[in-house]
């Protein structure tokens, strides 16, 4: 689609690009609109539009000059119905693309963790779900996936089954380690009351430490996948000594650095 507008005495030709947010689980009601000069590349700005045809400028990014102001707002307010419309299928589009490709909206930052559903949103049968004491209840499993960092552990967290409660704070999270000896002395330090809920979704669920050991994997693998398509960080091979630079592009030392978070 191409514009030209009134404030600009029609003189520019503008090709609409449109972009999306991909994440599944991430509910937006804009989209982001560039518009890219077609005889001049350099002639381009960008901003929001929201779906009840309102505008907002766009943060990090150029501060509008007033003429690119005064077309934002009109292009937003007088925006067609059907186009609005093109918009919102667009939407799900996107979301749909990015429920089988998670590696589009992924970001490699080494230290957090993720939540599994986040890393495999096409798994729909892979809710950690048991009924305990009569009431229903969910855990949630979230890694760390930085191939570097080989901890053999996982966040989990525990949950109530409430429908009309989304936004429900865990009962309790604890550090679930794939090893046996250490997952013992973690679970040791939990309150008794904690710890009949984790032996009652290991009874719920036979292979419980299995499918953990097996989404550990598949979260590193989906990691060494972001590690090496992240412009910046530099993928080391084989063993890093305690004075070797850090692999993260730091500059400190690596006993320094990302050494004390795996430790």
């Amino acid at each position: 689609m191409t514009y030209r507008f009134e404030e600009e005495n029609y003189q520019n030709t503008y090709v609409l690009e449109d972009f999306y947010h991909t994440h599944p689980f991430y509910d937006y009601n804009y989209v982001v609109i560039r518009l890219r000069d077609q005889d001049n590349g350099d002639n381009a700005f960008a901003f929001q539009v929201n779906f009840n045809k309102t505008f907002i400028p766009l943060p990090d990014h150029p501060r509008l000059a007033d003429v690119q102001t005064q077309i934002a707002k009109g292009f937003a307010k007088n925006a067609p119905d059907e186009l609005i419309l093109l918009f919102k299928q667009r939407v799900v589009e996107a979301k749909a693309y990015g429920e089988k490709n998670p590696t589009s909206y992924l970001e490699f930052q080494p230290g957090n963790y993720y939540n599994f559903f986040e890393l495999f949103p096409e798994d729909k049968k892979g809710m950690l779900d048991f009924n305990f004491n009569k009431d229903q209840y969910f855990a949630e499993d979230s890694y760390d996936i930085d191939p570097r960092n080989d901890n053999r552990s996982l966040k989990l967290s525990f949950f109530k089954l409430e429908l009309d409660n989304a936004d429900q704070a865990p009962i309790f999270s604890t550090t679930y380690f794939l090893d046996e000896r250490l997952r013992e002395k973690e679970d040791a330090g939990l309150e008794s009351s904690n710890r009949d809920m984790l032996i009652g979704i290991n009874q719920a669920i036979p292979d419980f430490n299995d499918r953990l050991k097996k989404r550990y994997k598949e979260a590193k693998k989906i990691g060494k996948e972001l590690l090496k398509n992240t412009p910046g960080v530099k993928v080391e091979e084989g063993k890093i000594k305690p004075n070797d630079p850090c692999p993260c592009g730091s500059g400190k030392k690596y006993k320094k650095c990302c050494a004390l978070m795996l430790n």
